[in-house]
């Protein structure tokens, strides 16, 4: 049996969002008459993970585990995701795929439960963990998505042609408030962690999704208070992390830190920003990976520095805080980096796992050869690219064994 939100527990999520939205700030929400008595049922929406079961999970590979992590961008392009995700030479052989931005009910993603779909076309367990209530249908091209929303949620997901056992939502702490931002949600940024059996053995998976909107010390709160959460639920022993980390290494989300920010940007030396850019664990600009190392995780050997997203600086919503004449003068300046920034933003890191390299083990049964960790860059499906961040891919191992005998 499925285990999910209890629909009969709480009224029907369009009448809350209906609510919610009616509120023009959090402070005013929160001292209502109304939320002290749907509080609970709110609680009840975010904090409980969901759980998909399919009877058809198989491992395609027996050898080692290939584990892909990917910001899918709601889903929006989902008929081109199943298609890659079944078909492409790489991808299709994933038996852990951790997902990013995972929407459920939403207009511009066809209404669709994203996760539990894909789970159901890949043959695939999922588990899902609710991050935000959406109270509008997005921004930019979004809202023209036709119809409107049917439900309307965002979080991260996990899916796996492994057993999953105990799954858990981790709260994060606040650096960006959304309620009172133009695409306006109820939540917070979580991490979904789930007991993946392999052999019967546990790996702990943790998907994470960081705050982009904030400074490199707000996502090593972050990252800090997930990592005590684990120690406070004795979670040890092998562990694969996998999110978008959103380690630009800027300061974002008001005005003060966009112009701070832009000064670095236009003093720095193209060659060192791109070095900082693609490797932010080796130059200190974002602390969150000092914190990884000190809790056991290894980063190098489960990353390649390819860049996961491209920053076109045109379009950026920091540009808009900046007065106009400012603004396009900063903008002509940044001619030297063509107008784009590319950033790795999605990571790998393992703890009592092995990274394999390329050649190392072969599959026997599928003769599917491991490959160095890496980025899959520019997947198009006609025409149309699939989201606006790159999967990644790293085989692994568990320390002292197979991958998996499961039949």
């Amino acid at each position: 049996m499925d285990r999910h939100r209890d629909r009969l527990a709480h009224p029907p999520l369009p009448q809350l969002i209906e609510h919610l939205r009616r509120f023009p700030t959090l402070e005013a929400l929160r001292r209502s008459a109304w939320y002290h008595e749907h509080r609970r049922a709110l609680a009840r929406l975010l904090n409980t993970p969901e759980l998909y079961p399919s009877p058809g999970a198989r491992p395609r590979l027996r050898a080692f585990i290939r584990a892909v992590q990917w910001n899918i961008e709601k889903g929006k392009a989902f008929d081109g995701l199943v298609e890659i995700l079944s078909r492409h030479p790489v991808l299709k052989y994933a038996d852990l795929i951790f997902l990013n931005e995972v929407d459920d009910g939403m207009a511009r993603s066809g209404n669709r439960h994203v996760a539990r779909e894909l789970g159901a076309r890949l043959h695939m367990h999922v588990a899902f963990a609710p991050a935000h209530l959406e109270l509008t249908k997005g921004w930019g091209d979004d809202v023209h998505a036709p119809g409107e929303n049917r439900g309307g949620r965002q979080g991260n997901a996990l899916l796996s042609r492994y057993p999953l056992g105990d799954v858990r939502i981790v709260e994060l702490p606040a650096e960006f408030e959304l309620f009172e931002f133009a695409e306006k949600r109820f939540g917070r940024r979580v991490a979904l962690v789930a007991e993946v059996l392999i052999d019967g053995k546990p790996l702990i998976a943790i998907g994470v999704h960081l705050e982009v909107r904030t400074t490199p010390r707000g996502r090593a709160r972050q990252m800090a208070a997930l990592m005590e959460t684990l120690d406070r639920w004795s979670m040890r022993g092998p562990a694969l992390l996998a999110g978008d980390l959103n380690t630009h290494t800027f300061s974002r989300g008001t005005r003060w830190r966009t112009i701070h920010s832009t000064a670095r940007l236009l003093l720095a030396s193209p060659p060192r920003l791109k070095q900082r850019l693609l490797r932010p664990h080796r130059s200190g600009s974002e602390p969150l990976f000092a914190i990884l190392e000190q809790r056991g995780f290894e980063i190098d050997a489960f990353n390649s520095s390819q860049p996961t997203h491209r920053s076109h600086l045109t379009t950026l919503e920091d540009a808009d805080h900046l007065p106009g004449p400012i603004r396009s003068w900063v903008l002509s300046r940044l001619a030297r980096y063509d107008h784009r920034l590319d950033m790795k933003l999605d990571w790998m890191a393992g703890r009592d796992v092995r990274a394999l390299r390329a050649g190392e083990l072969t599959d026997a049964a599928t003769g599917i050869t491991s490959l160095d960790p890496q980025a899959i860059p520019s997947l198009v499906v006609q025409g149309r690219p699939l989201a606006d961040h790159d999967p990644i891919v790293v085989d692994i191992r568990l320390a002292g064994g197979s991958a998996s005998r499961h039949r």
